[in-house]
């Protein structure tokens, strides 16, 4: 693929420089002819205003004019001075000109025109031209001239013509053609080698070294933004591969983990049986610990081994999702209170479980950051369901807003995980859908989900 690729921009580049060379022949090539045809008509009608003014400067017999018609290369000659009787030297008999050339009012294209149809149609025929005299003021001097050595004069000027808008051609061509591989192909080509070797191998491949070309033009700006992209493509890897490596660690160990914590638990079961006060209260608080650090093995690993598949839908009713997701809250904090303000037959096509985990994961959070009061609201706009949560906790300190949905940030409070809300918006997205941050502060937090409305959940 990148040997069928890698030409393609040359030779459009080509391809373009013939299509150049071609025009610029063509621009040369008929004018020139044109202006040799008018020039070589000029001169042979000035030499026929000659011929018929040295003709009638005395008595010269017939022989003697013909002559001099022969010597001026045309077959006859008429000049017609205003208030005076016209002047003419002609041969023997009428002579019937095949085509009219008026230099009077004889365009450029006119000239080329009238060029192509001597060189391909009518090359020997009888041509009558008509231009102001040269010699006297407002006369009119008419020509008939044998077209034959004209077409042969333009197929000599044509053959070098053409040779001289060939050598214009290639040199201004290839100017062209070479000024583009320099500024054009060889950056693309760069950058393409860049992207290709990195798409094959981003772990080892290194980003380009320094944008291509000079100053901020197109490709130089697009150099650079491909290099910062693969730096933050590798840093992403890296990250990843070690957070992968972490994850897996932490599922091998997690079995053993479990077992000491099993014992750990049930040695604090037996110490909250004594009757000595203080030992029991060291046995809940060595029960709460364990509760904790199983708690966090067991997100640490849900987050690991999340499934990225479709999630399973089906019609769920969010008004009875919501009921039941407040448990988890109340598991944290059984006073807080709870208004469910969903309408009760709203309904969305999402996956049961993964509803419950994202509404729960949210409800928890608020509890552990001390909130005692949840709201839930939600309402139908033309494409979407938008469900807005908010709570009376302490809002969310300022340097965990912006990493809020990031794997292990704790949102500032004790004992969290860190893995609630990246769960939680990693579930919204499978379902289509967003969640965001709309406010935060000391009079509490509120975050808007917005899930594809039912219909169209139900076409995708």
């Amino acid at each position: 693929m990148k040997g069928q690729s890698r030409p393609s921009l040359s030779r459009r580049v080509l391809w373009f420089t013939v299509a150049v060379m071609l025009v610029t022949e063509v621009l040369v090539f008929l004018p020139g002819l044109a202006d040799v045809r008018h020039r070589w008509l000029e001169a042979h009608v000035a030499t026929g205003e000659l011929a018929v003014l040295a003709a009638h400067t005395g008595q010269n017999s017939q022989i003697e004019r013909r002559e001099v018609l022969r010597l001026a290369g045309v077959m006859s000659a008429r000049l017609q001075e205003p208030g005076h009787p016209f002047l003419q030297l002609a041969e023997n008999g009428q002579i019937i000109a095949s085509d009219v050339a008026d230099l009077r009012s004889e365009t450029i294209f006119d000239a080329i025109g009238a060029t192509i149809d001597a060189l391909l149609f009518r090359p020997v025929a009888p041509l009558l031209v008509v231009s102001p005299s040269t010699q006297r003021v407002g006369a009119l001097l008419s020509v008939v001239l044998d077209a034959g050595p004209m077409t042969g004069e333009l197929r000599a000027s044509a053959v070098r013509i053409a040779l001289q808008g060939l050598a214009i051609a290639v040199v201004t061509g290839g100017l062209i053609y070479w000024t583009l591989v320099l500024l054009l192909v060889r950056p693309m080509r760069r950058l393409t080698d860049s992207i290709q070797a990195f798409r094959a191998d981003p772990e080892r491949t290194p980003p380009l070294e320094s944008p291509t070309g000079e100053g901020g033009d197109e490709i130089a700006t697009a150099a650079a933004e491909l290099a910062a992209m693969q730096r933050e493509l590798r840093t992403a890897l890296w990250r990843n591969a070690r957070l992968a490596a972490i994850g897996t660690a932490v599922t091998k160990v997690s079995h053993d983990l479990r077992g000491i914590l099993s014992t750990a638990l049930l040695a604090a079961e037996r110490l909250q049986l004594h009757p000595d006060d203080k030992i029991r209260n060291s046995g809940d608080a060595i029960a709460r610990a364990v509760e904790r650090a199983t708690d966090l093995v067991k997100r640490t690993l849900d987050f690991a081994r999340q499934d990225p598949s479709a999630p399973l839908r089906e019609s769920v009713r969010l008004n009875d999702a919501a009921d039941e997701a407040v448990e988890q809250a109340r598991a944290v904090r059984p006073t807080i209170a709870f208004n469910n303000r969903i309408p009760p037959a709203m309904t969305v096509q999402a996956d049961r479980l993964h509803l419950l985990r994202i509404f729960g994961n949210l409800m928890r959070n608020a509890a552990e950051a001390g909130a005692s009061s949840l709201q839930l609201t939600a309402e139908s706009a033309a494409e979407v369901i938008v469900i807005t949560l908010s709570d009376n906790g302490p809002g969310l300190p300022v340097q965990v807003q912006a990493h809020l949905f990031k794997p292990f940030v704790a949102g500032g409070r004790r004992g969290g995980t860190g893995l609630g809300m990246a769960i939680a918006q990693d579930l919204i997205r499978a379902h289509g859908g967003e969640i965001a941050l709309v406010s935060t502060g000391a009079s509490g937090t509120v975050f808007r989900i917005a899930l594809p409305h039912p219909t169209e959940m139900h076409q995708a």
